[in-house]
């Protein structure tokens, strides 16, 4: 997902001026100037614009402003550098950083009795926080070559079957999920995900197998697309798109269970507008509005009710079943914050010493 400039939503429709802050809404709420959210750029901004932004607008007269520029780290920053004064109203971070959010302070919590979240108890349970809910998610698993590889993995253990020495593609320790593959070789250990050191004593194994490190998922799926790769840690959503360029690579949930991995959005603490950011909110968890981001990026909503609504291939695809979302691995995301800096240094060690 790449950064961009701030970009103002709602196509034509005009900015309304401060004058309209007089205005009042069908809950006799005053309107505020515009509503603004921190978030992607590229496609995800887009999406976001079209099957959240505009509908705000077109519903409310309020217009959304994307400030796509910032980083996620820096997304939390800038709400804690506004805290006294804040001038944001949303922020959307994928799972692994709300934890440094809460814990900077700069999140309202979730109301889940506001009657502007109707969309709220059609959420899956597992994706609803106390400062945060997912609006879609994925499953980390392994993604591979059925034609190169003629026993085709079944668990994460099978990632450090010597016979992939070389070929094996895993996110660098800076990629947002870089540093998995230490609670992954845990489980892959029989231990628990946050075993760290049975984690870091398979990660040990995992360098002498000589893998791939790569930056980002586009260079992990391109990968996997020409051949360099012919297994990795991937997505399940972004496999499907590797699959449609090189219809040999396949996915496994793996039999440990694969990782649950999901983005969000939270309510800036002292919003201007607490009430329309809670419609944001809400039309983010809108089925209609998940549907692109599953159209676009084969990511499923955690609204119940999107499934539905998907053309019937999408279903097929990326849509986990009830057995399957019950098997995801919720990783400790709040214990994996607390330990980056270690494990990462950690990590770095172990690869440099190779």
């Amino acid at each position: 997902m790449k950064r961009r400039s701030v970009l103002k939503i709602g196509g034509a429709l005009p900015l309304l001026s401060l004058g309209s802050l007089g205005a009042v809404d069908a809950f006799g709420q005053a309107k505020p100037a515009s509503v603004t959210v921190l978030t992607w750029g590229g496609l995800w901004g887009d999406a976001l614009q079209k099957g959240v932004g505009q509908r705000l607008t077109a519903q409310t007269g309020v217009p959304v402003i994307e400030d796509r520029g910032s980083t996620p780290d820096q997304r939390i920053t800038k709400l804690k550098v506004g805290l006294a004064h804040q001038t944001y109203d949303l922020v959307q971070l994928h799972d692994g950083l709300f934890p440094l959010a809460v814990s900077q302070g700069v999140l309202q919590k979730i109301n889940p009795h506001s009657p502007r979240l109707t969309n709220l108890p059609d959420v899956y349970p597992q994706f609803k926080h106390e400062y945060w809910v997912a609006q879609i998610y994925s499953a980390i698993g392994i993604a591979y070559n059925a034609k190169a590889i003629k026993k085709p993995p079944r668990s994460w253990a099978d990632l450090w079957r010597p016979e992939f020495r070389g070929k094996i593609v895993l996110p660098a320790s800076s990629h947002s999920i870089g540093l998995y593959i230490i609670p992954i070789g845990a489980m892959a250990a029989g231990k628990s995900p946050k075993d760290g050191d049975a984690g870091f004593e398979m990660f040990e194994k995992m360098v002498k197998l000589q893998p791939i490190f790569e930056p980002d998922t586009d260079t992990i799926m391109a990968d996997l697309v020409s051949g360099e790769a012919t297994i990795g840690v991937l997505y399940n959503a972004q496999t499907e798109t590797v699959a449609k360029r090189n219809p040999d690579v396949k996915w496994v949930f793996p039999e440990e269970g694969a990782i649950s991995i999901s983005w969000g959005t939270g309510i800036a603490k002292n919003a201007p507008s607490l009430d329309y950011a809670e419609r944001f909110l809400n039309l983010t968890l809108d089925p209609q509005g998940q549907i692109g981001f599953a159209e676009a990026f084969n990511y499923p909503g955690t609204n119940r009710k999107t499934q539905a609504l998907l053309p019937p291939a999408l279903q097929k695809s990326i849509v986990l079943s009830d057995a399957e979302r019950s098997r995801l691995v919720d990783l400790d995301q709040q214990y994996m914050s607390e330990q980056r800096v270690s494990w990462m240094s950690r990590w770095n060690r172990i690869v440099a010493g190779a």
